[in-house]
């Protein structure tokens, strides 16, 4: 009994002093201590030993390992076991540091290169190159997409761009779909300026071509009286709602600001709209590719000939010039080049106060969890507002204020009803894929993601809409909405999703088949579970292991015991370990301990 009151009181000091240190600090000030036992146990089928040191240094404790697990899955598509190892000898923040010096990996550069091989491949197998597409397509977008996110070293990077890519959103669910290359040139965006500043990614949303042609800002003219035309208020009304301030006035922490009869005070009104509306005006492409009938862009050409990697450009011809009255009495004068209006309304829209907890707590959500406290909401806005040396938007602040504020870390927070949120169906596949790693005999990671999309309804930039795949204030009917609370994934968790789900995780974990190529087998890309083989002698440990990996040492007691009911008859040699590890895999990952992250 006192051995395991000893046992608790250490473990209980580690989580206290876990958040505040390095995490080897806590536990390992084992200088000067002499650990005497009659043995160092060693089984015969095992390469690792139960050694006495173990007791007292930490390092038979996956506690911390459980921690850097979890916190990789806010701040990654998750880990192998290697990435949590490092993790924990940095430390949080400077891991964070780190990953923002590395140079950023981008997607466009591969587009072409993945077009030309994949033409090879098509020919190979007897297509007609004349059928081949002019320009890469989707396709190509997606396996340059899954090569690039397969093989970088900044993770930290590629998950903060996803996260963006579903606050501004273009989809593939549209004419867009044709354009790999302006689908990969949007989303570098987010790459490049991920750790950069919001107005910066704001302005290159604004006048990126593929934005444009989604919103309808592309090509879009001044008024004409005599035609009765007026300009689209499509990206005007958007850029307002979704990308920077949100419908309603709001306080630091997030809750909305009433007037004196208590009534929610509106950001904007329709009149608001018409006037931003003049502002994006006179916008068409700004580069063709090459073709037999135009060698130079205009306004009115569209985006069937568009180079959509190069940024639109301003016609001023088109543009409106009159005077623009725009939020709080700021008036753009009238007469002004058509650029200049931009970036004075994007610097305006960027400076309104309900930027930094409107976006703060849509990136809270997405990362961390769907009921972010006031307090937390506040914090981030904060580092929004300044990030400690006078600057407004500086990403790494922000990201450094979600990913270690208390709220995320504590483990306290862990027992809180309102703590977690549902995994979004294509992380929960993205954590898997690098948890448990992969095996690609070609190299390649081509993954189309038709079939992924199908059954689990999203996949990156293919959302039904400029509004996501799920909005921050859905609450699903029952317990969580009785309680007034949010649920935002829960939007696209139903009947055919979920089964959907439960029908790919057998394929990722018991055929082994991570993603597979539909032209050349040659390509196909496999769950790799070799580090688990020897881990498969035993469930106990085997479970231990996959509970790290995947459920950050969450796992349930009840989970645990199904799943190790389940593989204990599974006895032998490599076929049965091999079973072992299929079924354990497979039923952690439909339980609700991995699917829902704490």
């Amino acid at each position: 009994m006192r051995l395991l009151f000893l046992i608790l009181l250490m473990n209980t000091s580690w989580l206290t002093a876990y958040s505040q240190t390095s995490p080897h600090e806590s536990l390992r000030q084992t200088n000067g201590i002499v650990v005497t036992t009659s043995s160092d146990y060693h089984h015969d089928n095992w390469s690792k030993s139960a050694s006495g040191i173990k007791t007292i240094d930490g390092s038979g404790l996956e506690g911390e390992l459980d921690a850097v697990s979890r916190f990789l899955i806010q701040a990654t598509f998750g880990g192998s076991r290697q990435t949590i190892e490092q993790v924990a000898t940095m430390g949080f923040e400077p891991w964070l540091d780190e990953q923002m010096e590395i140079e950023p990996s981008l997607i466009l550069p591969l587009i072409q290169p993945t077009y030309d091989d994949y033409k090879q491949v098509y020919i190979e197998n007897g297509g007609d190159p004349d059928e081949f597409p002019y320009r890469p397509w989707w396709d190509i977008y997606s396996f340059a997409w899954w090569q690039s996110n397969m093989t970088t070293q900044d993770i930290l990077r590629h998950r903060i761009a996803f996260a963006l890519s579903e606050i501004l959103v273009v989809s593939a669910n549209s004419e867009l779909f044709d354009f790999g290359d302006g689908l990969a040139s949007y989303y570098d965006i987010f790459n490049q300026n991920a750790f950069g500043n919001y107005k910066d990614i704001l302005m290159a949303v604004t006048l990126h071509p593929a934005m444009g042609y989604y919103l309808s800002h592309l090509d879009n003219p001044k008024a004409d009286p005599a035609l009765n035309t007026h300009p689209d208020e499509n990206y005007a009304r958007e850029v307002m709602q979704l990308f920077s301030i949100g419908l309603y006035e709001l306080n630091p922490d997030g809750s909305r600001k009433t007037d004196e009869n208590g009534n929610f005070i509106p950001t904007y009104h329709n009149t608001d709209i018409k006037e931003f509306a003049k502002v994006f005006t006179g916008l068409g492409i700004g580069g063709v590719i090459e073709n037999e009938w135009i060698t130079e862009p205009d306004f009115g050409y569209g985006i069937w000939l568009a180079d959509m990697t190069v940024p639109m450009k301003m016609y001023q011809a088109y543009h409106e010039t009159s005077e623009k009255h725009l939020l709080n009495n700021f008036t753009i004068p009238a007469g002004q080049d058509g650029m200049t209006d931009i970036e004075q309304t994007i610097n305006h829209l960027f400076n309104h106060p309900n930027v930094g907890p409107f976006i703060g707590r849509k990136l809270i959500q997405l990362l961390v969890k769907s009921n972010p406290s006031p307090a937390y909401i506040a914090s981030v806005t904060a580092a929004f507002n300044d990030n400690g040396n006078g600057v407004r938007g500086d990403m790494k602040a922000v990201i450094k204020a979600i990913l270690l504020d208390p709220e995320a870390r504590d483990c306290a927070w862990m027992n809180d009803p309102q703590q977690g949120k549902l995994l979004e169906p294509f992380v929960r596949y993205m954590q898997f894929t690098k948890g448990i790693g992969t095996n690609s005999p070609s190299g390649k990671y081509w993954n189309h993601g038709y079939y992924t999309y199908d059954n689990i309804k999203q996949y990156p930039l293919a959302s039904p809409s400029v509004f996501n795949f799920f909005l921050p204030d859905f609450q699903p009917n029952g317990p969580i909405a009785d309680a007034g609370l949010y649920g935002p994934e829960f939007q696209i968790h139903n009947s055919q999703t979920s089964i959907g789900y439960v029908n790919m995780a057998d394929i990722w974990t018991i055929d082994e088949i991570n993603f597979w190529s539909w032209e050349n087998q040659d390509y196909n890309v496999y769950t790799d579970y070799s580090a688990l083989v020897e881990d498969a002698q035993d469930p106990e440990v085997l479970i231990n292991k996959l509970d790290v990996l995947l459920t950050h040492g969450t796992l349930s007691e009840e989970t645990r015991a199904i799943i190790k009911q389940a593989i204990q008859p599974y006895q032998g040699g490599m076929n049965q370990r091999m079973n072992r590890i299929h079924l354990a895999a497979y039923l952690m990952m439909i339980s609700p301990d991995y699917v829902i992250l704490k």
